[in-house]
């Protein structure tokens, strides 16, 4: 009997656990087997503010390549035909010129009129090589009318083969001698310098 008693002390003397028991996983578990509830998930991220869209630059207008000498309007490039006709050579760069032209009337309204001049060199008819000239200057006329340009804006003149400023001798003076040229004809609705505005040109309409 006193060793059935001793046994039953012992045993009341022992602590009883009510909390949690490790395991070797390493996770808490209650008393009653269930693991205890995950951490909360993180707070979502700050919802992106909206940002101003980037200024757009303001274009840059691209200079002039136009100069103006004693009325003579210059823009570097040429006028390039199809041999022998009055059509404009495609690839030849001449509407890159052109377009140079058209922004220089559209930028200077004091010039109330400019003169298209067609010439030639001397191979051919003189009669042949007028009407071919006045046939050119003509149609730059109507390219820039197609544009927008006023038609009374433009006049186109021939001079043929009669005002070479090369010697026709040789093809390289003969290339010079086929040219375009552009020139002030009327200024603020007057004759540039007081000058007839065809100068002695044949004009094609």
């Amino acid at each position: 009997m006193i060793r059935k008693a001793l046994i039953v002390t012992l045993a009341l003397a022992l602590p009883v656990s009510a909390g949690c028991v490790v395991h070797a996983g390493g996770e808490a578990k209650t008393g009653e087997g269930e693991e205890a509830p995950p951490p909360p998930p993180p707070p979502p991220p700050p919802a992106p503010t909206a940002e101003e869209p980037p200024k757009e630059k303001p274009a840059v207008k691209e200079a002039s390549k136009v100069t103006v000498d004693k009325g003579k309007i210059s823009i570097p490039g040429n006028i390039v035909f199809d041999t022998g006709k009055a059509t404009l050579k495609a690839g030849g760069g001449s509407e890159e010129v052109l377009t140079q032209l058209k922004q220089y009337l559209d930028d200077t309204p004091r010039v109330t009129q400019i003169r298209v001049e067609g010439h030639t060199d001397n191979v051919g008819k003189p009669a042949a090589n007028l009407e071919l000239s006045g046939q050119r200057a003509l149609t730059i006329k109507r390219w820039l009318i197609e544009k927008g340009e006023k038609e009374e804006r433009v006049l186109a003149a021939g001079f043929g083969e009669t005002r070479p400023i090369a010697d026709n001798a040789a093809e390289a003076g003969r290339a010079q001698n086929r040219r375009t040229e552009f020139h002030i004809a009327m200024l603020d609705g007057n004759k540039f310098m007081g000058m007839d505005p065809t100068r002695g040109g044949k004009v094609f309409k």
